[in-house]
């Protein structure tokens, strides 16, 4: 049977924090990977919820400047040999509670 390796565009270091689905704070470090097809995807020690909010911010060993974190919603995709689970990443999208506050 052949399979077929989808090529990756890109990858860097990122640091992974949020609540894992035991809801305990955790913060790991992993590769950010993204290609067309499957957009950008981790794999984390953690296992999350799908919709569960992530905040990545990127490794930059060369630069001097601490990088900002980025909130992403995951979404379970499988788990690997290595007993990591692989999470895709999406864009988070607006929250709306059901009250709604006038603004002065």
């Amino acid at each position: 049977m052949l399979s077929e390796t989808l090529p990756i565009l890109g990858s860097c270091r990122v640091e992974v924090s949020g609540w894992d689905e035991d809801e305990i704070f955790f913060v790991e470090k992993s590769e950010l990977s993204w290609d067309d097809f499957a957009g950008k995807h981790i794999a984390l020690k953690h296992m999350l919820g799908d919709g569960d909010l992530v905040f990545i911010r990127m490794l930059q060993p060369t630069s001097l400047q601490r990088s900002f974190p980025i909130a992403y919603e995951t979404e379970f995709i499988a788990c690997d040999a290595h007993g990591s689970h692989e999470f895709r990443l999406n864009a988070v999208q607006p929250r709306h509670g059901r009250n709604c506050f006038p603004v002065n």
